[in-house]
Order: structure tokens, then sequence, then C-alpha cells
């Protein structure tokens, strides 16, 4: 079944992603070739004889794509039919199928929502760097200053058993990790610019991976190293 899987969705899927995410006028450079195709809301995609509807993480509806005469899928929308674990790693450029290890958090999977004053995703794609309580870091989540609750929501697509991360605050403060449904996965009292602390965090594959701590409470925060397995 793995094989079978694997090769329908090498043959469905090669490079969606720019077929669906660059529109005309998109340059040549990077790898990236502007193309012509269509939606072909005409074709249904079948799993074992089952026909499926493909959806993106976001739950809404998408379609095949045709291109010279072949149907391209949503790399993410096959894979999650058949079981296949998917992820993009940011800082290599590259579509990561089946079990990879452990996965960066930050530069893998982009905050759908952050809220807070000044607060931030960066990316190692951004070429930027921070000392965060000593540390030299290439990618990072920050959350603050003032304002109401700060907070960052990731979809992991309930794909990880758990998760291993640094935190550093430059007050004394508790981070909170919810799970799916408000489920609370962590409340972590936080020393003041103290050396950063290492947490690992059970997830129960969570879809749902949510970072906050209240708006009454003026501090920086920073969460960086995160590895999901």
């Amino acid at each position: 079944m793995k094989k079978r899987t694997l090769a329908l969705i090498l043959t469905l899927c090669v490079t969606v992603t720019a077929v669906i995410s660059f529109t005309a006028g998109a340059a040549a450079a990077g790898g990236l070739q502007e193309i012509k195709a269509y939606l072909n809301s005409g074709v249904t995609i079948k799993v074992d004889g089952e026909e499926k509807i493909i959806t993106e993480s976001n739950g809404v509806r998408t379609y095949p794509i045709v291109y010279n005469g072949t149907n391209y899928v949503p790399i993410r929308s096959i894979a999650n039919l058949l079981g296949v674990d998917v992820g993009w790693d940011q800082a290599t450029n590259a579509i990561l199928l089946g079990k990879q290890g452990e996965v960066d958090l930050i530069d893998t999977y982009k905050a759908y929502s952050i809220k807070g004053q000044a607060s931030k995703q960066i990316q190692s794609s951004e070429g930027k760097t921070e000392n965060i309580g000593g540390v030299d870091v290439s990618h990072w989540l920050y959350l603050g200053y003032y304002g109401s609750y700060k907070e960052a929501h990731f979809n992991l697509g309930g794909k990880y058993t758990s998760i291993t991360f640094q935190v550093y605050a430059s007050d004394d403060m508790t981070l909170t990790v919810y799970g799916d449904e408000g489920f609370l996965l962590a409340e972590i009292p936080i020393t003041g610019r103290a050396v950063p602390k290492s947490v690992t965090l059970p997830l129960f594959n969570t879809s749902e991976l949510f970072f906050c701590f209240p708006g009454e409470k003026n501090t920086d925060l920073y969460v960086f190293d995160a590895k999901l397995s």
C-alpha cells in the first residue's frame, strides 16, 4: 500500500505548487516558469474505489488543474487522503513526503494567526539573526509587547506526537499552550531574563497548536529551536 501510495502521489502531484500559487507575470528566476492552466471541476478522485473530495488544510474544496493535457492535484490534499505525511522545508525549498524525523515548526509552518503589538514569526529564508538569551538564532516566534492577548496559531494537521522548543522571556510570566478545541497542553512558568528554557510537550496528534499569554502582561517572549516529532 505504501509503495502504491507514494507512486500515486508522485504521478499526480508534480510541482503543483508552481501551478497553483503563481499567476501571470511570475518570473522564471528561482525555478518558476509561467504557464497557462485550467481548473477542472469535472474530474473526480477515487481512493480504493471510493470517491473523495479534496480540500485545502483550511477545509476549502479544491479541484485538479489541467496543464498540457495532464491533471495535477495539490500534494497536501492527496497526501492527506492517503495518510502520508507531507510538509515544507523552508530552508531547503523542499516538499517533504513520508516520515522525516524531526520537523522544524517555525521554518515548516507559517502561523495562520498572530496577535499582539509587534508579534511576528521570522523564518530562515528571511536571512535575519537575533541573539535571544545569549543564543544566536536564525528563525523564531516573537510575541509581545503591549495590547490584548499575545498569541500565535499553527495548523499541524494532526501529524505529530510531541514538540520540543526553547523559550525566553524578558520578565517573569507564564506561557500557555493549547491544542484542539482549547485543550490545555501546558502552562509553563518562565523566569525573566534567565537562560532559555527547554520544554518538551506531548501533542497527542493535535491539529491546532496555540501559544499565548495574557494581554495585561507586558513582556517580550521568544520561542525558537522548536522541533516536531
